[in-house]
């Protein structure tokens, strides 16, 4: 093989596919929208109301409106003004069907966002929330946690027990997580922090091997229906034109990469974000494995991009292939429950699952150093017989037009020298 003709083929490669409008934009819009994603739904949850809300009560019971006014009066907005005004329905002299007819009336008429009702059936008081947005889970669990703290001090008081001492006696209790490392005991972020950091990594990887595969397959059927594959490998060997396509398509990955870490350094140091020393020790690996993965499956859409013909052909095929990078997602709550279980361990050397599995267990808890060189050693041989395979196949099945190769052919394909 001439490596100056193969590099002057991924030269061509990467300028034309990064002088795309699309992967200019994706560098920018990419980390755009994770940042975005990320940030808006906890801000916009925690900005709560923005005005007052009217909450019919339905209280079969007399005793909850008094004190769960007193305890919504704690509840203000910034200008001062009160969360929540309750409106009371009695049902004294009006029976409770007639009383919820009414709230359900106010509700549709949109002046009440929604009713309490407080039943005592049988002994159990039975609470339940009306709207037509029920699933305001901030609010249902405002009142159900108020309600719940009024009904307890009613039974202890109706049991004889001091609420004073009991309140004094019932604190709560937060459990503070601490990773013990061979430096020591440390605070560890918990599970969310921890599960967000592995979901980035693997989300990023996800994107970069969707867009830029894609963008692969999409480009050899253009070339292929084009005829443009005819001069290309009139000007060099299906051998260094499949070389020149994957390290141009690398290159363009790693550019990729290198962009959204920087990004990234950026975003945490202007938010302040406080990263765990063992998420920041763990990230060259992560780097490592990421790469790794990267270039395992860019290796298979050259393989198996050079074997379809039409564009409905590359959706199908590159379909099937996201459907395989999104599968260890499933795996990720198992991984961070047992990252050293032996079913864990198994999948992490399935080349497939390799990198996204690592991923979450080097946040998680750190493989071992055999298991570390055991995954890398798999996933460069399973790079090596990728690239064997897919230039095999590549250098037949880029000049076919029309006809699909049959099984038996892509194995005599491999077969031959």
């Amino acid at each position: 093989m001439n490596w100056k003709r193969i590099l002057q083929i991924a030269r061509w490669e990467f300028t034309q596919k990064a002088r795309a409008k699309s992967f200019i934009i994706s560098l920018i819009l990419t980390p755009a929208m994770m940042l975005l994603f990320g940030l808006l739904p906890s801000m916009l949850a925690d900005k709560g109301n923005s005005s007052t809300k009217v909450i019919g009560l339905i209280d079969s019971t007399g005793s909850v409106m008094m004190p769960l006014s007193q305890q919504l009066k704690l509840d203000t907005l910034p200008n001062g003004q009160p969360e929540f005004v309750l409106q009371s329905y009695p049902t004294t002299n009006t029976p409770i069907d007639s009383a919820i007819a009414a709230t359900d009336r106010a509700i549709l008429a949109e002046t009440m966002e929604g009713a309490v009702v407080i039943r005592d059936s049988a002994g159990r008081v039975v609470v339940s929330y009306r709207s037509t947005n029920p699933s305001n889970i901030r609010l249902v669990n405002k009142f159900e946690h108020h309600i719940e703290k009024i009904l307890n001090t009613e039974r202890m008081v109706a049991a004889g027990i001091d609420t004073a001492a009991w309140g004094r006696a019932n604190q709560s209790l937060t459990m503070e997580t601490v990773k013990v490392t061979e430096k020591g005991g440390e605070k560890s972020e918990g599970f969310l922090q921890t599960f967000f950091a592995a979901y980035i990594g693997i989300i990023l990887f996800m994107i970069l091997v969707m867009t830029t595969g894609q963008s692969l397959v999409r480009s050899l059927v253009e070339e292929k229906s084009n005829r443009i594959m005819e001069l290309l490998v009139s000007s060099g060997t299906p051998q260094e034109l499949m070389w020149g396509k994957l390290l141009g398509l690398s290159a363009l990955g790693a550019t990729q990469v290198a962009a959204w870490v920087i990004v990234g350094m950026a975003s945490v140091g202007y938010f302040a974000v406080v990263i765990s020393p063992d998420i920041l020790a763990s990230f060259p690996l992560i780097l490592l494995y990421l790469l790794l993965g990267y270039a395992f499956y860019a290796s298979l859409f050259i393989g198996i991009g050079s074997l379809v013909t039409t564009e409905q052909e590359s959706q199908v095929i590159t379909s099937y292939l996201t459907m395989v990078l999104v599968a260890p997602m499933a795996f990720a709550f198992v991984v961070m429950q047992d990252p050293d279980s032996f079913s864990v361990a198994a999948l992490s050397y399935v080349p497939f699952l390799t990198p996204t599995l690592m991923m979450i267990r080097l946040v998680t808890k750190m493989p071992s150093p055999a298991e570390l060189a055991g995954t890398i050693a798999v996933m460069v041989a399973a790079i090596g017989v990728v690239i064997w395979a897919s230039g095999k196949i590549f250098r037949t099945a880029i000049l076919m037009y029309g006809k699909r190769p049959t099984f038996r052919e892509l194995l005599r394909w491999l077969r031959q020298a």
